[in-house]
């Protein structure tokens, strides 16, 4: 098969492309936290090899998807939702990182399951807190373009 039929082919199904990318973001999330994690709370804090598999890939297909899957709206609530509950939880997590005690039991969790999503990029903390950042802008930015065309639709 030539190049253009496949991707005459590739739009064609292109729903079932959009759905099997978002499937792969979730999965690379999913895998980088579910490597990782345990290393947060390790003295080591050296990511595995799939730890830092996963968290590259979740990174690098994130952005792609976003671009890609900027037209379902479905996708795009749920990626604004889950990015600033992560800006959220990350701050909290650094407010309630100083004190003992059940506000900082509690916030310690979330923010460790959402910071192990990136700790296979580097060991600077920043970074993770500016991609989760830019990923919760990125997001709401384009659900904001998603409105502004169907509203110029209406």
């Amino acid at each position: 098969m030539s190049f253009r039929m496949r991707l005459i082919s590739i739009k064609a199904n292109w729903d079932k492309w959009e759905n099997a990318l978002a499937i792969a973001v979730a999965v690379c999330f999913a895998g980088a936290v579910l490597c990782n994690v345990g290393l947060f709370f390790s003295v080591r804090k050296t990511p595995s090899f799939f730890g830092a598999v996963f968290s590259w890939l979740y990174v690098v297909l994130w952005w792609p998807a976003a671009l890609l899957l900027r037209n379902r709206g479905d996708v795009l609530r749920l990626a604004v939702i889950v990015r600033w509950a992560a800006v959220a939880v990350m701050v909290l997590g650094i407010a309630a990182s100083g004190g003992t005690g059940i506000f900082s039991a509690l916030c310690v969790m979330p923010y460790a399951l959402f910071i192990s999503a990136y700790t296979g990029l580097s060991q600077a903390a920043w970074l993770s807190y500016l991609l989760a950042l830019a990923q919760a802008v990125t997001a709401a930015l384009l659900v904001r373009r998603l409105r502004r065309r169907r509203d110029r639709r209406r």
